[in-house]
């Protein structure tokens, strides 16, 4: 059994005291009415003569007191636990829901990671032919660095996506960034300028910096989802798969939970390059010497059992990966929507509310006495 809102079952630490406090309740009371009956019984078991009947008569009262008020306790602490169970949010097993699915909402993450400015990535299409050999020549085979690839093939993307370029016609598109730390850029919206005006502002800025959280990365663009809104849903991740912190795995079964689908662009090359340092060349370490070059590598491995874990697939950022990518996405971003089973928790809070009520209105029945064809108290 798992909970929604489990910080609720705090309140069940109020039931210690609560027991304390019915014990002393229970000794209190029972004993001011002892006190009353006292006197009345040495008078009654003198005139009666010291009968056993009526003493017996006497102890079956008081023991019927004691076992009614016992039991209304009882009844009244399971009422209390049982409103705590409820108000968290209890689900037990599962359900499959069936919805309506219509279009693709599609969130970019962005690694902008000092890794993703290493060169080691296939060069960027010329504008012309002639413009394509001239840097073939100077640059030779990989010359744009992963970032510079990223946004080239998130722009790409995001154009063969549009109605225009016969993609689905409602989709929407959302972007995260992270390093370190990552932010949800620009939430979903059917606005695609706000994605295409992002990536322009990272075209050429020097933002990287020290530090990579992919773990990070993949929350901030899962947050960009709505659970109630029933869409195909897909992160497309742009990254080397370095990371220094966090938990990738953790991250990508939290995307499996939610029905998110991981496509993995990986950028750069599975044989490494160095990392350029921040700053001048001139930098030199304690001894007198040019700090040794940290490499980098593409982690293909990480990155494509990721994908695979939710059902998406790995992509390399070589290649051209933006028809790739739309294809999958166009996929089951059906204009005219399709009916799916969505695999939900069963809640079973209204389960321990019905409890809970029985419980508090049993306990209440029992401050009652039935004498003589008539509820009396």
């Amino acid at each position: 059994m798992t909970f929604d809102h489990p910080a609720m079952l705090l309140l069940l630490y109020v039931t210690a005291p609560m027991i304390v406090l019915m014990a002393v309740n229970y000794r209190n009371r029972f004993a001011r009415i002892y006190s009353l009956i006292a006197p009345l019984s040495t008078v009654f078991y003198d005139d009666i003569g010291g009968n056993r009947r009526g003493r017996e008569r006497k102890l079956t009262v008081q023991a019927e007191l004691n076992l009614r008020y016992i039991v209304s306790c009882l009844l009244f602490i399971v009422f209390y636990v049982c409103l705590c169970i409820a108000l968290a949010g209890p689900c037990f097993g599962v359900n499959f829901a069936r919805e309506l699915r219509r279009g693709a909402d599609v969130v970019l993450a962005i690694d902008l990671s000092r890794s993703m400015n290493v060169k080691d990535s296939a060069p960027l299409p010329a504008a012309t032919p002639d413009q394509a050999g001239r840097d073939a020549v100077i640059r030779g085979g990989l010359s744009s660095s992963r970032l510079e690839r990223s946004i080239h093939t998130a722009r790409a993307l995001l154009e063969s996506l549009l109605p225009e370029s016969q993609g689905p016609q409602n989709i929407r598109f959302g972007a995260a960034l992270g390093k370190g730390e990552a932010v949800l850029a620009v939430p979903l919206t059917d606005d695609s300028e706000a994605v295409f005006a992002l990536l322009d502002s990272l075209d050429g800025i020097a933002i990287t910096s020290r530090g990579t959280n992919l773990e990070k990365i993949l929350d901030a663009a899962a947050g960009a989802f709505q659970d109630n809104f029933p869409t195909a849903r897909y992160v497309v991740l742009f990254s080397d798969g370095e990371a220094l912190s966090g938990s990738l795995t953790a991250a990508v079964e939290r995307l499996r939970e939610r029905d998110i689908t991981l496509l993995a662009v990986g950028m750069g090359s599975v044989y490494g390059a160095p990392v350029p340092e921040e700053g001048s060349f001139e930098t030199v370490n304690s001894s007198g010497k040019p700090p040794a070059a940290v490499i980098s590598y593409l982690r293909q491995d990480v990155l494509s059992a990721a994908a695979e874990r939710t059902g998406g697939a790995f992509i390399s950022g070589n290649l051209d990966a933006a028809p790739l990518l739309a294809t999958l996405i166009n996929e089951t971003g059906i204009t005219d929507g399709e009916w799916v089973f969505r695999e939900e928790k069963s809640a079973v809070w209204h389960i321990f509310t019905i409890a809970g009520i029985t419980a508090f209105i049993l306990s209440k029945l029992c401050s009652l006495r039935r004498r003589g064809g008539r509820v009396r108290r």
